[in-house]
């Protein structure tokens, strides 16, 4: 640090009188701030400069002046400076009572402590490190103490220091004559105090800081002990604490506040404007005020009090409290009037700041709570989606919900909180959970007719006898007060929300409800969906124990060898996932063989879903298999599912694949080759795993030949071909089938035929059955409705016309071979008997002898038969 030096002592000496004589002129803190902020750095460089004032009556110190200069003086910790008390042991300020000359302090050594005053720590943070403390003293009496402040270790020379110490008697001088100078000529520190408090004031948003502002600055205007701003309801003047220094005191606010209200002074200070002062010792109370010394007690002590108007009605009061009396004199009331109205507007600054962060908080609480509603599958989830809001609101202790039974007359308990929970457990209270009450109690019909949230003092009621049984529960768990809200959704009701509330928030309850009703809405729904679907699976696997009753894979008949060599295919490609192709005649029973190969693989649990490509309709073949968004096309309403993503993990039965168009057998060979499709309208893809089954009665390789079939798509279903053997060619099968379909007819029709006669057994194996196994069921079927006798002796078979217009086609037989057909059919009828009764030749109408000539000129023999 550079120190500025004199060649000549004279200079020197004439600096130092001149500095003193402007000195012992001061008479404002401006000037004597000013003088020091300029002329000192002519000897010395500091970073600023302040003064501490030290008043012996309350042990305190304050500031007397900052460095305006500093652009420190802009910090908002600065401003919380400017009027702060503190008291004489603090470090440094405790050492500079004891000291005669200046000392230097290292900030970097004080800031170690634990007790460093909070305008240290300011100073230290705004960078200042070094400090040079000098004492201010008349006779040995302590004015203040003079602080000179650098940013830099070892700034201050001792030259500076001498100058300091020779001109510290006139600086105490000089602050004790402005101290005197402010206490003749009042108004302008008074005004400039009543500026600060005014733009202090301004930028108060919370009850804190309104707090703060009280205890800085207005202790610069009066000498009081405590204060209190209470809120006053004009009805009936009842007042309750917004702001109060004596929440450590709650025995003396008691005591305030009762006193206060039996001998109605808000009734007097409302009867005028000035501020009222009143001597405790007035009140006739039976104990000393409590924090009152009782050594004391016959001091008394002084209350002043103002109410504070907001236009033209009293909303607060202003309330100080002295221990001692004579404290507040008429000039006190004058800057009460001053400050009132700005204390006022700073109250109502609050209360609208108050409102707003309530009004943000509870709506980051309802956005906040939709989010977890929406996210609400069950009564847990409402639960804790209510509790986690509930937590959130001071005023909400406990709830309820009481949902409405399905007979509309009577409600049970739907949900409530872990609260209750506990309370019913330890009380033993467990037949609430069950419990059913009517709705017409007088309560919850009043709730649910009047569709808004009603408040009930529990005691009351149970006083009248006229409360339900649910208040008592609530009465054994100390509630004094209940808010009940309906809960409904448009004109259905649902039940009601119950809480246990002091001071309810109804706005804030009815805005939750509204949630908590949509959430209960579709809990209802969801439970009534799991009751149907509870319902369907039952029905489901009743269906589903018809279907393997009817499609079993052990209830395929047959032991011929053709169906020999069908069961050893189907118990090759059983556990496969290979694609199955099965042909055969119409009625064959390729859709049996299909299920039992479902039934017997991996995918018995999954779906087998059956498309019938014959029966579909060309437009609708494409969406039917693949499905479609909404929107698709024209009356797509909604988005659909095909049946290649319904049989996802299963199996598809695709019948009649022979009749399926060619631009659909495109896509479809994409899906069997890709295993993914997209939906119509759609862009997503979506990835199946589905085995195919298909079936046709149509000859596929001729189909490809002549081009009504793909050869590609051929190919690819053409994996693993199980041929289904026609009916006449396993005639040793009929037998079991027959009486198979005998059983299950004579069952379903409720008849009593038990049998089939060896005659019609024999008319059964003889026909030609061009229907297969299908023509066969539905004959017996026919047969057991017709049959008036226990055994089937006749059956209904299809005449030799309709046989002929079955089996016609486009070639042209000639006569031979017409009567060789016919002859060979009637003999297979009868057996091979020729002769006889029940033989072809009395069925033809012909001698035998004749017959057998017939049969040996078309050639006819048994093997033939």
């Amino acid at each position: 640090m550079k120190e500025v030096t004199y060649e000549k002592k004279g200079i020197y000496l004439n600096f130092v009188s001149d500095l003193r004589k402007q000195i012992a002129a001061v008479r404002e803190r401006n000037d004597l701030l000013n003088l020091l902020a300029t002329s000192m750095l002519r000897l010395n460089e500091f970073t600023s400069v302040s003064i501490h004032s030290v008043d012996h009556h309350t042990n305190t110190y304050f500031p007397f002046f900052f460095n305006q200069k500093t652009s420190g003086r802009n910090l908002s910790e600065f401003k919380a400076l400017s009027n702060a008390r503190a008291p004489l042991d603090d470090i440094i300020v405790r050492d500079a009572i004891l000291a005669d000359k200046s000392f230097v302090v290292s900030l970097n050594d004080i800031v170690k402590s634990e007790s460093i005053p909070f305008w240290l720590q300011v100073n230290y943070d705004y960078g200042l490190r070094e400090v040079l403390v000098t004492p201010l003293k008349i006779k040995n009496g302590m004015v203040g103490i003079c602080y000179f402040w650098s940013k830099k270790a070892g700034s201050f020379g001792d030259r500076f220091i001498n100058v300091i110490d020779h001109l510290s008697t006139e600086l105490a001088y000089a602050v004790s004559n402005t101290i005197i100078h402010e206490m003749l000529d009042p108004r302008g520190w008074i005004n400039e105090l009543l500026l600060t408090f005014s733009h202090d004031l301004s930028e108060v948003r919370t009850r804190d800081g309104l707090n703060r502002v009280i205890e800085r600055d207005l202790r610069n205007f009066f000498h009081f002990d405590e204060f209190l701003i209470t809120a006053i309801v004009p009805e009936n003047s009842n007042e309750c604490i917004f702001l109060t220094s004596l929440t450590s005191h709650p025995d003396l606010l008691d005591w305030i506040r009762s006193n206060l209200a039996r001998e109605s002074v808000w009734g007097k200070a409302k009867d005028t404007s000035n501020p009222v002062i009143i001597n405790i010792e007035d009140f006739e109370f039976n104990c000393v005020p409590p924090c009152l010394d009782p050594a004391d007690a016959d001091k008394g002590g002084e209350i002043m009090l103002k109410i504070l108007s907001e236009g033209n009605e009293p909303n607060f009061g202003l309330i100080l409290l002295s221990y001692r009396q004579n404290v507040f004199d008429p000039a006190d009331r004058q800057i009460i009037q001053c400050i009132s109205r700005h204390l006022s507007t700073a109250i109502s600054n609050i209360l609208v700041n108050e409102n707003l962060e309530r009004k943000e908080k509870h709506n980051a609480l309802l956005l906040s709570f939709s989010h977890d509603i929406a996210a609400v599958r069950n009564k847990d989830d409402l639960t804790m989606a209510i509790e986690k809001a509930v937590s959130q609101l001071s005023n909400i202790s406990r709830f309820v919900i009481r949902g409405i039974n399905e007979d509309e007359k009577t409600m049970s308990l739907f949900l409530f909180d872990h609260h209750v929970k506990r309370a019913i457990e330890e009380l033993g209270h467990h037949f609430v959970l069950d419990a059913v009450y009517p709705i017409a109690d007088g309560i919850s019909d009043a709730v649910l007719a009047g569709n808004e949230t009603i408040v009930y003092k529990l005691q009351d009621w149970i006083d009248s006898g006229n409360a339900p049984s649910y208040f008592h529960f609530w009465r054994s768990m100390n509630v004094e007060k209940c808010v009940a809200t309906p809960l409904q959704t448009g004109t259905r009701k649902l039940g009601i929300f119950w809480v246990d509330s002091d001071e309810p928030d109804v706005k804030m309850i009815n805005s939750m409800c509204a949630q908590i009703s949509i959430a209960m809405s579709n809990i209802i729904a969801n439970e009534q969906l799991v009751k149907y679907k509870q319902q369907l699976e039952i029905e489901n696997e009743h269906l589903q124990e018809q279907i393997r009753s009817i499609y079993n894979f052990s209830d395929i008949i047959g032991t011929s060898t053709p169906m020999q060599r069908v069961y050893q295919l189907m118990s090759l490609v059983t556990h496969s996932n290979a694609t199955v192709l099965i042909l055969g005649e119409t009625g064959t029973g390729k859709e049996l063989i299909a299920r039992g190969i479902h039934e017997s693989s991996p995918r018995k649990n999954k779906l087998m879903v059956k498309v019938n490509c014959a029966a579909l309709p060309v437009t609708l073949i494409e969406s039917e298999l693949f499905g479609y968004e909404r929107g698709a096309f024209t009356g797509a309403f909604e988005r659909r599912i095909g049946k290649f993503e319904l049989a996802h993990n299963g199996t598809l039965f695709l019948d009649e694949i022979g009749e399926l168009p060619l631009e659909v057998q495109v896509k479809l060979l994409r899906v069997i080759q890709e295993r993914e499709f997209e939906r119509l309208g759609g862009k997503v893809t979506i990835k199946v795993n589905v085995r195919i089954i298909a079936a046709t009665n149509r000859n596929l390789f001729a189909e490809v030949a002549a081009g009504r079939f793909r050869s590609d798509l051929y190919y690819r279903l053409n994996v693993f071909p199980i041929l289904m053997p026609p009916l006449r060619e396993r005639r040793e099968d009929i037998p079991y089938l027959a009486h198979f379909f005998l059983k299950r007819y004579n069952r379903n029709h409720l008849c009593k035929v038990t049998g089939i006669s060896a005659g019609a057994m024999n008319e059964l194996k003889a026909y030609n059955w061009p229907g297969n196994v299908r023509e066969l069921e539905h004959m017996i079927e026919r047969s057991v409705l017709l049959s008036n006798s226990k055994t089937l002796t006749k059956i209904c078979l299809s005449d030799v016309n309709e046989q002929n217009y079955i089996g016609q086609t486009n070639e042209v037989t000639n006569l031979a071979g017409v009567e060789k057909q016919h002859i060979t059919d009637v003999l297979r009828r009868c057996g091979g008997k020729i002769s006889g009764k029940g033989g072809a030749a009395e069925l033809l109408k012909l001698p035998a002898s004749t017959l057998n000539s017939k049969m040996r000129k078309l050639g006819i023999t048994k093997n033939s038969i």
